[in-house]
């Protein structure tokens, strides 16, 4: 039986799982292993939620046990995901895990059926008789469909065996309930990303979380402050990932984890069927969690070189997302991206054209400003370095609708061309030679100002990257076809 000297400490990613046409793909694992930890992860758990567990087959598990045991050997415990709605496959995959040199098992309470709190209480008792490492309990009932309330705990936890559990509900009022009443063996870590530092700060013992693949240096620095009673570092951390962590737990999982290590250079290949970006991890979200990991300057940088007729020009620092960026963009003639960001009426649909000032583009410069065809005007958007058409597509049907057009929307336009210059997406010698003209969608009964601007600040700002990348050639645009939900952006 468990001695008691296992003892959590820090953060512990809950690794998505590499895979390839036979399984798991080891190359891969090993290297997100090696990273996480060089990194700073204090520990590490596979097949977990973001390790797709409910997607492998036993063997798998298995084999990703013993690559993390091997991986890690020496440097951080591993705390193995051995949860099943079956409690014999439970017992059979915790020995398993136990005779590779597992720390512990973290056990997720039995899902899909919704056993009654007497069923859980047996499953984990059960577990736990016949285990000779440490259990966690995992409480997800945002999945699970089971709720596991501080009553149920208050017993649990008296089994012997059981040496603690990880909280990812988010439901902080249960949660600061089992921390006040749980006696001091018993280690609670959270594992709900978007409420780490209250949970922490709460006097949780740690935390498992799946956006601690990507960056677990900066839930290490939140407890070093929050240790040292530094709240304010604390909340300044949380706040400069929250809209990362955001985008991580509400968009498939591991499907956008894994999105994110790509794009960072940690190959970690693709989520398994029926996870798919375009659906759960939307192309919208997709690039949005792009941008947000170039602010947190986690995406590389290096050169991609512009050609204009017989001028070369360099942009030694433009943020190369691994498979998104060309090393070349070979013609500025004429540059097309779409963007489609938001939902409901205050939903921004932006189609731009880039190119060179005497190009195709030179028209636009010429009826900008003039009403054409009984279309509302295009003006050309004063103070801007890069000359700038602003052209609203459809009719201005009320004063509030002019305004939220042409002063809400048209301010978005001017801050994303700006923070394009600042991200260094565009070389300052191109800037006088280039003319960019921006169609703008704003419904009629858009009513959130706030929303607006907001939503057309997202998707000027993708639709430039997308125009200067080619990132809407033919060939993408059928790959992604069984993903289209936006006839104009992602159909053929």
């Amino acid at each position: 039986m468990y001695n008691g000297d296992y003892r959590f400490k820090g953060v512990y990613p809950a690794l998505v799982t590499p895979f390839d046409e036979n399984g798991v793909n080891e190359k891969q694992y090993r290297g997100l292993i090696d990273y996480v930890i060089k990194a700073g992860a204090t520990g590490i758990v596979p097949c977990g939620t973001t390790g797709e567990f409910t997607s492998m087959k036993f063997e798998e598990k298995v084999e990703a046990i013993r690559i993390s045991c091997e991986a890690a050997k020496g440097r951080v415990p591993v705390l193995a995901g051995t949860g099943a709605a079956y409690t014999g496959d439970v017992i059979k995959l915790t020995r398993r895990a136990s005779e590779l040199g597992a720390a512990g098992a973290l056990v997720v309470s039995p899902y899909f059926l919704k056993p009654s709190h007497k069923e859980v209480f047996e499953h984990f008792e059960k577990v736990a008789n016949n285990s000779d490492i440490p259990i966690f309990i995992y409480n997800i009932p945002q999945v699970t469909g089971v709720p596991m309330h501080w009553t149920l705990i208050d017993g649990l936890r008296e089994i012997d065996g059981i040496a603690g559990m990880k909280d990812s509900s988010g439901d902080l009022v249960n949660l600061t309930t089992i921390l006040v009443r749980r006696p001091e063996t018993f280690q609670v870590v959270v594992g709900h990303d978007e409420v780490a530092l209250p949970a922490l700060a709460s006097g949780c013992d740690g935390a498992i979380l799946a956006s601690a693949n990507v960056f677990p240096d900066r839930y290490i620095k939140m407890q070093t402050a929050l240790a040292t009673g530094d709240l304010r570092e604390a909340m300044i951390i949380q706040r400069s990932i929250q809209k990362t962590v955001r985008i991580f737990v509400n968009n498939g999982g591991g499907l956008a984890i894994k999105a994110a290590l790509n794009m960072i250079g940690v190959p970690v290949g693709m989520a398994r069927p029926p996870l798919l970006i375009g659906d759960s991890l939307g192309f919208a979200e997709l690039d949005e969690l792009r941008a947000c990991l170039e602010d947190l300057q986690l995406i590389p940088r290096g050169p991609v070189t512009y050609k204009m007729g017989n001028r070369s020009i360099v942009a030694e620092n433009y943020p190369k997302a691994i498979g998104l960026v060309p090393d070349v963009i070979s013609d500025l003639t004429l540059l097309h991206g779409e963007a489609l960001f938001g939902a409901n009426t205050e939903v921004a649909h932006v189609d731009l054209v880039l190119g060179i000032r005497d190009g195709p583009l030179k028209e636009a410069l010429v009826k900008a400003g003039k009403v054409m065809d009984e279309r509302h005007q295009s003006n050309v958007i004063k103070d801007l370095e890069l000359t700038t058409v602003f052209s609203p597509t459809v009719t201005i049907t009320s004063e509030s609708h002019k305004k939220m057009v042409y002063d809400v929307a048209q301010k978005a336009v001017v801050d994303a061309v700006k923070r394009t210059i600042t991200d260094m997406i565009i070389p300052e010698e191109l800037i006088p030679d280039l003319v960019l003209v921006v169609n703008v969608f704003v419904h009629p009964s858009a009513a959130n100002p706030k929303r607006v601007h907001i939503n057309n600040f997202i998707a000027v700002r993708h639709a430039i990257r997308r125009a200067i990348e080619g990132r809407q050639s033919v060939d993408e645009i059928i790959a992604r076809k069984e993903s289209a939900r936006h006839p104009f952006a992602y159909n053929p």
